[in-house]
């Protein structure tokens, strides 16, 4: 039994990659531990070990920024040193984010094998930063650009992990709304929320014909700021609506839902790939490089989803925009379908094979 130390961003799209990852290292009978930061932490299941660690991008915008995210990087060594010392894992992956520097700096001083994984198409300053200190950088799509020079033949075409819960629904298939049946809609800004899901969405669902609006059951994440408002925004609009600043039981909701609405990071598209699900995309607009974008035109290139960029997103266009899809079973149950040729099956049990590999070799660079 080997101990890994997987190593994550505070985001969704970085720690539910290494989640997915830990799953399949967890079925062969490894132990796990966590490195995130506060954010990241609560997005990890309580029954894996986690540690959260300070962490802060060293490129801001004024010399105090800069200082104070030097300041937390090495604040996060001393953390991270303490965990290694403890935990003496035989392998340690990062999957990006600046929460992820330490323990791949540190593993490597201290002589354990490293491996990075970058789960956009747009090579991240993060792993940027680290390319030189891994034995093996996994990819998730295939043209990925800004790849460190030098770091191109370390580089694995893996393809990007999902949870087993997620893979799983694919299994109960998709049932579209039924005639004058209940529809149900999944609004997500992302795993830490987005303001304009929480100010745009619900107007624009509001402005439904009534009889759409009494079918509707709606589950949204919004942000805590947000909560009141959006709340009486559905109150008063007679929509049945859960809201919580975090779903916790994802894969649960996903399931049940008929229409997805969210952003377009490459793990929420790799989730929706996996469950066969079709969705209406909002790519972030300052991702770097514009990566979202690239991922939403993957979703709608398959016919799996729509593409709507956020500043097209009035509550008047995104109203007919869902008024025409979920009036319309057919469409959703083909895009349903088509979603899933976009999966990448079995990412999560290669990169598992990569990490046990760098530990039977002991490949320290």
């Amino acid at each position: 039994m080997t101990t890994i130390l997987l190593a994550a961003g505070g985001t969704g799209g970085h720690v539910f990659p290494a989640v997915a990852v830990a799953e399949q290292l967890r079925q062969r009978g490894h132990r796990t531990i966590f490195i995130t930061d506060h954010r990241g932490k609560k997005m990890i299941p309580d029954d894996f070990r986690r540690k959260a660690i300070f962490a802060a991008s060293p490129y801001g915008a004024t010399l105090m920024a800069r200082l104070k995210g030097m300041t937390k990087l090495a604040l996060g060594m001393a953390q991270t040193t303490l965990t290694l010392l403890w935990h003496r894992p035989g392998v340690v992956i990062g999957f990006g984010g600046y929460p992820a520097v330490a323990p791949v700096l540190m593993g490597r001083i201290m002589g354990m094998p490293t491996m990075l994984h970058e789960q956009n198409a747009f090579f991240g300053r993060a792993n940027g930063f680290l390319a030189q200190h891994a034995a093996i950088i996994g990819l998730s799509w295939e043209m990925t650009k800004n790849i460190p020079s030098g770091a191109t033949s370390k580089t694995a075409l893996v393809g990007m992990p999902v949870r087993n819960a997620f893979s799983q629904i694919a299994e109960t298939g998709y049932t579209a709304p039924e005639d004058n049946g209940e529809i149900r809609l999944l609004i997500v800004g992302g795993s830490l929320g987005a303001a304009v899901f929480g100010d745009t969405v619900p107007e624009a669902i509001s402005r439904l014909p009534k009889e759409l609006r009494a079918r509707l059951n709606v589950t949204h994440q919004v942000r805590e700021s947000q909560f009141d408002d959006v709340r009486a925004k559905y109150d008063a609009a007679g929509i049945k609506a859960e809201l919580a600043p975090f779903i916790h039981d994802m894969a649960e909701k996903m399931a049940a839902t008929h229409l997805v609405i969210g952003r377009a990071g490459a793990s929420s598209v790799a989730e929706l790939a996996a469950a066969g699900r079709p969705a209406m995309l909002v790519p972030y607009p300052d991702a770097m490089d514009d990566h979202q974008t690239a991922n939403a035109e993957a979703v709608v290139s398959s016919g799996g989803g729509w593409l709507i960029p956020e500043h097209e997103m009035s509550a008047g266009s995104l109203a007919g925009k869902i008024a025409t899809l979920i009036s319309s079973p057919d469409r959703l149950r083909t895009a349903a379908d088509a979603i899933q040729s976009l999966n990448s099956s079995h990412a999560a049990g290669r990169i598992a094979d990569q990490l046990l590999s760098l530990t039977a070799s002991g490949d320290r660079l």
